[in-house]
């Protein structure tokens, strides 16, 4: 029976993969405004992929309050961008070799994705640019500042500086949010993390009766005055860990 399963919600991710993908077109001819469009459509597919896979999601907090701009979370791996962008509209911001992969890399890019490319400074300070005039228009963009996927069993990673400089230019609150997951029947991990191969934890997780995802939405953050990006990441670890202790 779990085997059916499995294939019953390959075949529907099948089907569904490639509907919102068609809506996003018109977006990739519409400036600006196609990226907030594209961001919307983004959140209808993961929304439809969250439900396919058995993704339950109980938010505490209320999204609705966020205006948009910088999204940061702690990062348990795959499931969290599903999770996170059923909820919220975001423009994702992906590393720049996903761009050739097959399928999944043009895919992406018809989701108006803010390419993370720091191959020459020419073109980090474009990334730069373009991340800032991203939260300026108040579009959210999800980052997960401690640069990898973990089991989550011991706290927050340290944070990583640089998703930090576009915030203290610009200015403006962003929003801490942790993601947890409830221990499945058989114990088996849905974190993603370290030497993990994909393919089989995500065979693993088709057969899941149900996935229960917290997402617990904290008090946006203001940087300070004069305040630069490194004392701000620590800050905001310091926050987002202490409640994710508590939450543990």
């Amino acid at each position: 029976m779990k085997f059916l399963v499995k294939i019953f919600r390959l075949l529907l991710l099948a089907i569904w993969f490639p509907l919102p993908g068609i809506l996003a077109v018109p977006g990739l001819f519409m400036a600006r405004k196609g990226i907030r469009r594209n961001a919307g459509i983004t959140r209808i597919w993961a929304a439809g992929c969250a439900k396919i896979i058995g993704i339950r999601t109980k938010v505490h907090g209320d999204p609705g309050k966020f205006p948009g701009g910088m999204i940061v979370s702690n990062h348990l791996g795959y499931l969290d961008i599903l999770t996170e962008a059923s909820i919220f509209p975001i423009r994702f911001a992906a590393k720049a070799e996903i761009r050739s992969w097959f399928l999944l890399g043009p895919y992406i890019g018809m989701s108006r994705p803010i390419w993370i490319d720091r191959s020459s400074r020419a073109k980090s300070a474009h990334v730069a640019r373009e991340i800032e005039q991203t939260l300026e228009e108040n579009i959210s963009l999800l980052v997960y500042p401690e640069g990898t996927s973990t089991a989550g069993d011991d706290g927050l990673l340290p944070f990583k500086s640089t998703p930090f400089e576009a915030i203290c230019r610009v200015g403006k609150p962003f929003l801490p949010v942790l993601v947890k997951y409830a221990p499945t029947a058989d114990r088996h991990p849905l974190a993603w993390y370290g030497s993990m191969t994909m393919l089989p934890h995500v065979w693993h997780v088709l057969g899941q009766p149900a996935i229960e995802a917290q997402v617990h939405i904290l008090a946006p953050i203001t940087p300070l005055p004069g305040e630069e990006r490194k004392q701000l990441a620590e800050r905001t670890h310091q926050i987002m860990d202490e409640q994710y202790r508590r939450l543990s």
